[in-house]
C-alpha cells in the first residue's frame, strides 16, 4: 500500500463567503496521479494553493506528510528573473544534475534565453515546466500546464510526466493530456470531491449518472418539502407545536434542498445561427510572404496561396513562433504583408478572439464590458438584455456588476467568448479559444461551432477540441512551409506524426567528453542478459514486420476521399495505424537502449 502523503478530514473551503468545499474527506497517496475536474469558479485552483502554501483550513484539518516537499506550476505564472538558465532552473534543488538540466534545455528548445531574452507566454510556460520536471518535490501540483505550448511540447510534457516517480495532482481543460496521465480522478461538485480510480476516459459517464441520480433525489426531496411545507401551513397551531422535532426536519429538509437543486440549473446556452451573410470565397492570398522585418531574407510565410470558402472549419497547428497568431492578424489587417496580395470577399465581417485577453478592460465590470452606457445588447439581430445574455455564459447578476480583475481565468474567457458573439458576423477567428476553460464549457464551446453557419479559422493545440470542430487542417510546418490539408488533427497526425510540428535545433550537440564515465563501475554494474541479448537481436525482425503492416493502413488512408465517403472505415484504419506506431516507437526505443548498452560494455571491455 502506497504511503500517505495528505490527508483532508472534514475539509471545508470558502471564497468570498461562498462554499467552496464542505466537510470532505480524502488522502492523497504516493505515486497517485490524481486528476482534479470541476466548473470554472469551483475551487480547483485554490485548493492546489492551498496545499503548495499549507494554509489552514476553514473547518476540519489537513494533515501533510513531515518534511514532504511540494512544487507548483501556477495558472498565470509571473515573468521569471533569470540571469543564468541554468543556475535558475538549479536553484531550489539540493543535488542539482546539471547534465539533466542541459538536456531538458536543450530539449525544451530554451538555450538562448538570457536575461535580455523578450519572452513569449510559450517560453515562460516552458522554463516553469522545465523547473518542475528538475524539481526534487516529492509531490508536483500542474494548473493548466499545457496552456500556451504547442503540440510537440505537450507530448513531451505527458512523456516527461509518465517517466517520473512523482505524485502528481493536475488541472487541466486538455482531456486528451488528462487521459493519458491519470491514474485517479477527483471531481469538485456540489461542495465535495467525488472520487473515481482509473484514468479519466470514462469520467463523462460516469459524472453524467451521478447527475442523473440526483436529480431523481432532488425531484423526490423537492415533493416530500411540498408536502412539509403544506403541513406547516394548514395543519393545527397545537399540532404543529407539539412536533417540534418535525419543523426542525422541514428546516434541514429545505437547506437540503437548496444545495441540490443548483444540479438544474441551466447550462451555458450559446445557439449561434445566425450571421450576415457573405460571398462564396471569403478571403484569398496570392503569394503571400511576411516577415517581422522588411530587410529580414528569412520569411515566416512565404509565397502562401490560400483560399478559405463560405462555412469552411478550418484549425490552424505548429510550433510556437511559427507565425499562426501573425497570419491570422494579416487575414484581419492588422499586420501587413511584406509581399503578395490579400482578396476579401463581398459582405464578411470578420470577428476575432484573442489569446491575450487584451479586449477585457480589468477596470470595468461585464456588465459595462458588453453594454456601457445601456441595459441592452445585439445578438445575432435581436436586441436582448445585458443580464439574460450573460445568464447565457453563466454570470449571475452579482458577478455581472464584480469588477473583472476578480474573474477567475476561465471566467475571463467566457466573458471574452461573450464579447465576440455580440453583433453581426459571418467569420469567426478564434486564436486559443479553450486555455483556462472548464471541460464543460469548453464542449458546449464545441457544440456552438459546430452549429454555427458562418466561416470557423481556430488556432488550438487541444487535440480532442480540434477532432470535434474542424474537418480541414493550415499546418505550420518546420521548413517555414504551410500545408493544407482535408481532415482533422488525428488524421494528420497518423499520416505525418508530430516530427514536421517541432522547431529544428541547429545547435551542437554535447560533446561526449563532457560525460565523464567511471569505466569501473559501468562494467560491474552494467551486463547484458540472455533476454536482453534475444531481443537485441529480434526486435529489428518484429519492427520490419510492423513497418510493413504500417504502410498497408498508411495506403488505405492515402485514399483523399476516405474522410469523407467513408468515415466509419478511416477511424478504423487510424487507431490501427495509432497502435501499430506505438509499438514500433516502444521498440525501437528498446532496440536503441540494449544496442546502446552493447556497444558500451564492448568498448569499455576493450
Amino acid at each position: 500500500m502506497p504511503k500517505t502523503l495528505i490527508t483532508f478530514q472534514d475539509f471545508s473551503m470558502s471564497k468570498s463567503n461562498k462554499a467552496l468545499l464542505n466537510k470532505v474527506n480524502f488522502s492523497i497517496h504516493q505515486f497517485d496521479r490524481i486528476v482534479l475536474v470541476g466548473k470554472n469558479g469551483c475551487g480547483k485552483s485554490s485548493l492546489l494553493s492551498l496545499i503548495k502554501n499549507k494554509e489552514e483550513c476553514d473547518t476540519g484539518s489537513i494533515w501533510i506528510a513531515p518534511n514532504l516537499k511540494i512544487d507548483y506550476l501556477e495558472q498565470d505564472p509571473a515573468k521569471p528573473n533569470i540571469n543564468n538558465l541554468l543556475d535558475f532552473l538549479s536553484r531550489d534543488n539540493q543535488y542539482p544534475n546539471l547534465s539533466k538540466t542541459k538536456e531538458i534545455i536543450e530539449e525544451l528548445n530554451l538555450k538562448k534565453i538570457n536575461s535580455k531574452t523578450k519572452l513569449s507566454g510559450g517560453e515562460i510556460r516552458k522554463i516553469y515546466i522545465a523547473k518542475l520536471i528538475l524539481s526534487e518535490a516529492e509531490l508536483l501540483l500542474l494548473d493548466e500546464p499545457t496552456n500556451h505550448i504547442d503540440l510537440p511540447t505537450i507530448y513531451w510534457l505527458e512523456k516527461k510526466l509518465l517517466s517520473l516517480n512523482k505524485t502528481l495532482i493536475i488541472v487541466s481543460h486538455d482531456q486528451e493530456f488528462l487521459r493519458k496521465i491519470s491514474t485517479k480522478t477527483f471531481w469538485m461538485h456540489q461542495t465535495q470531491i467525488l472520487k473515481r480510480d482509473g484514468s479519466y476516459n470514462n469520467f463523462h459517464d460516469w459524472s453524467n449518472k451521478i447527475i442523473e441520480i440526483e436529480k431523481i433525489e432532488s425531484h423526490k426531496l423537492k415533493q416530500k418539502l411540498k408536502t412539509e411545507q403544506k403541513w406547516a401551513v394548514e395543519g393545527i397551531s397545537a399540532r404543529r407545536k407539539r412536533n417540534i422535532g418535525r419543523l426542525r426536519d422541514l428546516k434541514k429538509l429545505s437547506k437540503n434542498y437548496e444545495n441540490l437543486k443548483v444540479i438544474e440549473k441551466k447550462p451555458l446556452n450559446i445557439i449561434l445561427n445566425k450571421t450576415s451573410d457573405s460571398a462564396l470565397n471569403i478571403v484569398e492570398t496570392f503569394d503571400l510572404s511576411f516577415s517581422h522585418n522588411i530587410d529580414d531574407e528569412k520569411n515566416i510565410i512565404s509565397n502562401l496561396n490560400l483560399k478559405i470558402r463560405k462555412k469552411d472549419r478550418i484549425g490552424i497547428i505548429g510550433p510556437n513562433g511559427s507565425g499562426k497568431s501573425t497570419l491570422v492578424k494579416i487575414l484581419q489587417g492588422i499586420c501587413l504583408p511584406k509581399n503578395g496580395k490579400i482578396k476579401f470577399g463581398k459582405n464578411v465581417n470578420i470577428k476575432y478572439f484573442d489569446q491575450n485577453k487584451e479586449s477585457i478592460n480589468l477596470n470595468k465590470t461585464p456588465w459595462s464590458t458588453l453594454a456601457e452606457n445601456g441595459e441592452q445588447v445585439d445578438f445575432m439581430g435581436n436586441k436582448i438584455h445585458v443580464l439574460s445574455y450573460l445568464r447565457k455564459f453563466l454570470f449571475d447578476e452579482n458577478k455581472c456588476l464584480q469588477s473583472n480583475s476578480t474573474l477567475s481565468g476561465g471566467e475571463k474567457v467566457r466573458l471574452s467568448l461573450a464579447k465576440l458573439f455580440l453583433g453581426k458576423h459571418n467569420f469567426l477567428i478564434l486564436d486559443e479559444p479553450t486555455n483556462d476553460l472548464d471541460i464543460d464549457t469548453l464542449n458546449l464551446l464545441k457544440m456552438a461551432i459546430k452549429n454555427y453557419d458562418g466561416t470557423v479559422l481556430i488556432i488550438s493545440h487541444d487535440r480532442f477540441f480540434l477532432d470535434n470542430t474542424v474537418d480541414k487542417l493550415l499546418v505550420f510546418e518546420n521548413n517555414n512551409k504551410i500545408l493544407k490539408l482535408e481532415g482533422n488533427f488525428s488524421y494528420y497526425y497518423e499520416k505525418f506524426g508530430l516530427e514536421k510540428l517541432k522547431i529544428e535545433n541547429n545547435q551542437a550537440q554535447h560533446n561526449i567528453s563532457d560525460k565523464k564515465l567511471n569505466t569501473k563501475k559501468i562494467i560491474n554494474k552494467k551486463k547484458m542478459s540472455f533476454k536482453d541479448s534475444y531481443d537485441l537481436e529480434m526486435l529489428p525482425l518484429k519492427i520490419e514486420k510492423l513497418e510493413k503492416e504500417l504502410k498497408e493502413y498508411e495506403n488505405i488512408l492515402d485514399d483523399k476521399n476516405l474522410f469523407k465517403n467513408d468515415r466509419k472505415t478511416f477511424d478504423k484504419v487510424s487507431i490501427k495505424i495509432t497502435n501499430i506506431k506505438k509499438v514500433i516507437y516502444e521498440s525501437e526505443n528498446k532496440w536503441l537502449e540494449l544496442q546502446n548498452l552493447h556497444d558500451e560494455i564492448n568498448n569499455l571491455l576493450k
